[in-house]
């Protein structure tokens, strides 16, 4: 007697939880359908412009370039910069203003859609730029569509040739973030695609042990341009003093000497050399000779600061990697919890279905289906994501790193032979004018 009592108990616990998921799947119902739809619609949005962006030659030259940083008020009389972003690609010409916090927001976004891959670095965050902060920002900006431009499937995607290089919508952020995402299956059909791939087999200790390595390099090699970045600052600071002395002493003390002390001992001003009126081409040399060394010095920086950047944007790569174990980890917990929501179902009535309890059996049968189909999906896509790392990525950056020092060093010995044959052509000129203006006895 007390085992049926106890049975009851528990047939009327479970007839409740049953009634009470029957009442919010009714509930739940009409915003079901209604989000259906809005998927199909989005799905289909995204469908179209996939095909269109993959009309486009994308072989086509790109030219893009960041510049004119302005100061912009706002309606609430707020201030804030824009830049000018203008160039060509395969779908034409554009120009457009963009704020740096529209910059953010597209790599965040890319971030999302490419777990795994390398998206270009962008310069950290700064409140009221001016001077030679902002100067540096305008460079890394430039640096970043430079690299944008070399991956094609982030150049051409939605997100940045469509909206970030061409929408007038006032705000860019919003839209960005608002095109609709794609599902899981969609994006590993974009990825088997994109680095043509059929079917990929789980990571083994070899593809592990790769990723490992890769990490434990990137973070090395970060203190190591950390410090690198520190030295070529401080060249770059003690060149530009060195500069700005030898400019004050030819631009300056040689000249106010000339006017004020040669110039009462000679007939006219052609007797002089630097302040000679007939020596405009040595005036010319000297001052392209002061912007180019400037130049060269903030290149060098720029191309040090870069790679320190790069290593950190392919670890964050590494790191959005693992937020798919971790969205599978949820998606199997509420699989979990679908598959408890159908014992109690079961338990109800012992088996016995009346018809309002059977359409709830088939549509948590239908939910757990489609989640173990997401745990699939997202175990499938992690698997992709490491042979795409493993396979590609890494080499491909590695040969990057290489390719990028090769060319840090080349443009250096490069700038610094430029720099001395203008210094060559300067004091060949003064030489010259020197020798021409000999004092005859």
């Amino acid at each position: 007697m007390q085992v049926d009592e106890t049975n009851d108990t528990v047939t009327q616990i479970n007839d409740s939880d049953v009634q009470q998921q029957l009442k919010e799947a009714e509930n739940n119902q009409q915003d079901n359908q209604q989000e259906v739809l809005e998927q199909q619609s989005l799905g289909q949005q995204q469908e179209s412009n996939e095909y269109l962006l993959r009309q486009i030659d994308d072989d086509e030259p790109i030219f893009i370039l960041v510049s004119n940083p302005s100061e912009v008020k706002s309606s609430s009389m707020n201030k804030y910069l824009v830049y000018t972003v203008k160039g060509k690609d395969a779908m034409g010409n554009f120009e457009v203003q963009r704020r740096f916090n529209e910059f953010y927001t597209l790599r965040e976004t890319l971030l999302q859609i490419w777990p795994g891959l390398y998206i270009p670095p962008l310069p950290d965050k700064l409140v009221n730029p001016t001077g030679d902060q902002l100067l540096e920002r305008v460079r890394l900006l430039n640096i970043f569509v430079m690299k944008m431009a070399q991956i094609k499937y982030l150049y051409y995607s939605e997100e940045f040739v469509q909206v970030f290089l061409r929408s007038s919508q006032v705000d860019v952020c919003k839209q960005i973030q608002s095109l609709p995402k794609p599902n899981i299956r969609s994006q590993i059909e974009k990825f088997k695609h994109i680095f043509e791939l059929d079917q990929v087999q789980e990571p083994d200790a070899n593809s592990i042990n790769k990723i490992n390595q890769m990490q434990r390099f990137c973070k090395q090699s970060q203190q190591l341009l950390i410090k690198l970045f520190d030295q070529a600052k401080g060249l770059s600071g003690s060149k530009r003093c060195l500069k700005e002395l030898f400019h004050s002493f030819f631009g300056y003390g040689l000249q106010e000497f000339e006017q004020q002390v040669l110039r009462p001992c000679l007939d006219n001003e052609k007797q002089l050399i630097l302040t000679n009126p007939d020596a405009q081409e040595l005036k010319s040399t000297l001052d392209y000779l002061k912007d180019q060394n400037q130049i060269s010095l903030d290149k060098i920086q720029d191309l040090i600061s870069t790679e320190q950047r790069d290593m950190e944007a392919f670890l964050q790569g590494f790191q959005s990697r693992e937020s798919l174990l971790l969205t599978k980890s949820k998606v199997e917990s509420k699989l979990r919890e679908q598959q408890e929501q159908l014992t109690k179902v079961m338990i109800a009535k012992g088996g016995s279905f009346g018809k309002t309890q059977e359409e709830q059996r088939q549509k948590i049968e239908l939910q757990i289906i489609e989640s173990q189909n997401d745990v699939d999906s997202y175990k499938y896509y992690y698997q992709l994501v490491t042979h795409v790392l493993t396979t590609k990525a890494i080499d491909k950056f590695k040969k990057d790193k290489h390719e990028s020092y090769r060319r840090i060093i080349r443009d250096l010995a490069q700038l610094e032979i430029e720099n001395n044959q203008v210094m060559q052509e300067v004091w060949t000129r003064i030489i010259s004018l020197a020798e021409s203006l000999r004092v005859k006895e």
